[in-house]
């Protein structure tokens, strides 16, 4: 599977429910809104509790 952002590189964590993936930069970056991160944190995910991408969102959703 590709980066959603980059499409040329391969992605290291996926959204098991969306299906899609993020590359290593992406799960690095501090942008909110161009980062490895949840595309629906509202909605309930039966993955979320094993899911990287939350877990690697999670400093930057705790940011004010």
């Amino acid at each position: 599977m590709k980066c959603r952002n980059h499409p040329e590189q391969d992605a290291t964590a996926l959204c098991q429910k969306l299906g899609v993936g993020f590359c290593t930069a992406c799960c690095a970056c501090e942008e909110t809104a161009a980062c490895c991160g949840c595309l629906d944190p509202q909605v309930y995910c039966q993955f979320r509790s094993q899911c990287l991408v939350w877990e690697l969102s999670r400093p930057r959703r705790k940011k004010p």
